[in-house]
């Protein structure tokens, strides 16, 4: 139909009637396609227009393939350019005839160049062709806009502006002239158009823009924008901004949205799944069923904004991290609320991980300046060589359920400081809790599509993870959870060559010396065992203690498990023991405390569980025979192992496939380190609990408990390339 497609960019546009100004700074572009813009009443959509066909006074840059047009040029010019706008009520002339109507679409050419365009649109239109001599005036309205959009097409434009083109016009009409759109758009012009019927624009558009008051609110890929609560909000007058930031909570904070190129979108053919309370089952939060066409557009938005956000100086990222952490601080109340709901957490657990989010956050802040490389020497003459590392692309986090804020914001905040593109996958147990970090991130005003989130169905997971670490623009991934999982992850990883960094299961010894402090250790082993009601890749679980001081650890450590306040964390009285994630927890230690009490463990408190209230349960005399020794509970389900000597310590803290975090706790230091020292595991605290963690600590397991590391410079050397780069500076001589 026409010459080589069109790019049209706006930037800082302003215009309006008079002394009324509709648009104010507006900037978009009009790419090879089909773009819609949409908007309420009164958003500015055809004043739009106008000012890019020269109609009306505008400020601002207006561009056709990177040269610009000027504010004062005249619509004659602007036409001869390859600009050309099918005005809303088409504005034929009723007393001519179709015919007549499409040659003064070609008043700017020759006759004979008229004459063969004119043709041309009746070959292209031959409905208009079989009634070229009927008056136009005595057609119907879906008729005369197709004489509109075929008198604009004689001029043969490269960029072809439509006003409202269905306005009036009956169903089947507008489904027959948006075809035409497309038509157009597919056979080389670019197609920028104003519409109002927005399921329909956005099923034969390209990408969209959505104004409101005449600002720019939402823009994104029209696949996305059908699926996104920005139309809704805008058309209802709700307004489209970023989420609100306010701590109140909303009467729908259960109904939740995945997060792609900046939109908060439902998931391909509106699937949706339910995560309910742990307690009484009701519905906690109602969140979107990903497809793989979700993920990979995740990674396709991600990937379209690494460009940009790679290039950003470490003073405006670490502005926007900064800006994340008191955003996330002030969502605190609803963090509280959406993780006793949906994990049963209690307020001072989900308190504290939002604490200590905000510290990582403002760490990963910190971290922007920190990304250095080194000078190498060479023994090439004259050859400046350099170790450089730059962002390796976009990074895929999966995060947990159990410290969800704290574990959530680890997957993205180092990446996003070293200058990649992100995807968080929230987890099933908690997605509101998730979306919650998005949304403070949101706020913060990060660009559209540095932050993506995604949501799925638990049947879902492995074909939704798998087309995220296939696609070939996602070129890290970490991952928090199982080490079953983990397992899965790693060998997808390693099908697809991509690097992984895991933090798998843990079975975590906390060792008591014969000399030690046993207030200090039974505090630390208290806290450690029975913090998040022992959900934690780092709880206590083996609690191995020298013979010689069992029975005085064992007295002290029950009395202060039998004294932890228990209930329901939705309630206000403040609990350390609120609900486990599932029943699914409760069977499994149930079926633990029964083993061991069977080959001889004596039980001291607590016991079986028949709700997801846990009682702290201690268990002594565990031995090798029974399954608490060597599997991990999650639940405050906890035994005491009895050891002859440091060696025999030493041994059965070993004695098992993970290795995350370990503790040792006596008043001689210099032995306790030697002990600390021969525990495989990637961390161990002497005299301190095995519950800790801070942002900028090598964080990371050994064995069952995963490979590589989070926190501080071990971050960057995970979400980073190491470049080996050259500059010979002097000549260089070969031989030959």
């Amino acid at each position: 139909m026409s010459g080589a497609a069109a790019h049209l960019q706006i930037q800082g546009l302003s215009a309006g009637y008079g002394g009324f100004q509709v648009l104010r700074g507006l900037s978009l572009e009009a790419r090879p396609g089909l773009t819609v813009i949409l908007g309420p009443n009164g958003a500015g959509k055809t004043t739009l227009l106008k000012a890019i066909a020269g109609l009306i006074r505008r400020e601002g840059h207006v561009m056709l393939d990177g040269q610009a047009i000027a504010p004062e040029a005249r619509p004659s010019e602007i036409v001869r350019r390859g600009l050309v706008l099918v005005p809303e009520g088409r504005q034929l002339f009723p007393q001519l005839s179709v015919l007549d109507n499409l040659e003064l679409g070609g008043w700017l050419q020759s006759a004979a160049e008229r004459a063969h365009r004119v043709q041309q649109a009746l070959a292209d239109f031959p409905k208009l062709a079989q009634r070229a001599r009927q008056l136009a005036g005595s057609m119907s309205g879906g008729e005369q806009q197709m004489v509109a959009v075929a008198r604009a097409m004689v001029s043969a434009p490269r960029l072809l502006m439509l006003d409202e083109p269905s306005l009036g016009l009956a169903p089947r009409m507008v489904d027959e002239l948006l075809a035409i759109a497309r038509r157009i758009a597919d056979q080389g012009t670019t197609v920028l158009m104003v519409e109002q019927n927005v399921r329909k624009a956005l099923a034969v558009a390209d990408r969209g823009y959505v104004l409101e008051r005449g600002t720019l609110v939402a823009s994104g890929p029209a696949r996305l924008l059908a699926r996104s609560s920005v139309i809704r909000h805008a058309y209802l007058g709700q307004g489209a901004a970023a989420p609100s930031t306010s701590n109140e909570e909303k009467p729908t904070m259960n109904e939740c949205s995945m997060l792609i190129q900046g939109l908060a979108v439902s998931a391909e053919g509106g699937r949706t799944f339910e995560r309910r309370n742990p307690l009484d089952g009701s519905v906690a939060s109602r969140a979107p069923a990903a497809s793989t066409a979700d993920a990979c557009a995740a990674a396709d938005a991600a990937q379209a904004a690494f460009a940009g956000w790679s290039q950003t100086g470490p003073g405006e990222r670490r502005a926007l991290l900064l800006k994340a952490a008191d955003a996330l601080e002030a969502r605190t109340p609803q963090f509280i609320a959406a993780m006793a709901a949906e994990t049963g957490a209690s307020a001072m657990w989900a308190g504290f991980n939002v604490h200590l989010a905000a510290g990582m956050v403002r760490e990963a802040a910190a971290l922007t300046t920190q990304i250095s490389g080194e000078v190498i020497p060479s023994d090439v003459p004259g050859l400046l060589a350099m170790g450089m590392r730059q962002p390796a692309g976009v990074v895929l986090g999966i995060a947990p359920w159990n410290a969800p804020v704290i574990l959530g914001v680890r997957a993205i905040a180092t990446p996003l400081a070293c200058g990649n593109t992100v995807i968080l996958k929230g987890s099933e147990l908690c997605p509101r809790t998730h979306q919650l970090i998005i949304e403070s991130f949101q706020d913060a005003g990060f660009a559209a599509g540095v932050l993506n989130y995604l949501t799925n169905d638990p049947a879902d997971a492995g074909a939704v993870v798998e087309a995220m670490i296939a696609h070939p623009a996602v070129r890290r991934v970490n991952f928090t959870g199982s080490t079953r999982v983990g397992k899965l992850i790693a060998a997808t990883c390693a099908a697809h060559l991509k690097p992984a960094l895991l933090e798998l299961g843990g079975k975590a010894p906390l060792l008591v010396l014969d000399d030690a402090d046993l207030d200090a250790a039974v505090a630390a082993a208290v806290f450690g065992a029975f913090a998040n009601s022992g959900q934690i890749c780092m709880s206590t679980e083996r609690l191995i203690v020298d013979s010689k001081i069992a029975d005085d650890f064992a007295a002290r450590f029950v009395r202060r498990a039998r004294s932890l306040p228990r209930g329901d964390p939705r309630q206000p009285a403040p609990v350390v023991l609120g609900s486990v994630a599932s029943m699914g927890t409760v069977e499994h230690c149930n079926a633990l405390i029964d083993d061991a009490l069977a080959k001889g463990a004596r039980l001291l408190c607590g016991g079986k569980a028949d709700s997801t209230l846990m009682a702290a349960t201690v268990m002594d005399h565990v031995t090798p025979a029974m399954r608490i020794y060597r599997e991990e509970t999650f639940g405050p389900v906890k035994g005491i192992v009895r050891v002859d000597g440091v060696e025999a310590a030493v041994a059965c803290a070993n004695d098992n496939e993970f290795g995350l975090s370990a503790a040792v706790f006596g008043r001689d230091i210099g032995r306790a380190l030697q002990v600390a020292r021969r525990i495989e595991s990637g961390i161990c605290h002497v005299n301190g609990p095995t519950v800790h963690d801070e942002a900028q600590m090598p964080f990371g397991g050994v064995k069952g408990s995963g490979y590589g590391r989070f926190g501080g410079k071990a971050g960057i050397e995970a979400f980073t390339e190491l470049r080996w780069v050259t500059v010979q500076t002097g000549e260089r001589h070969y031989p030959f």
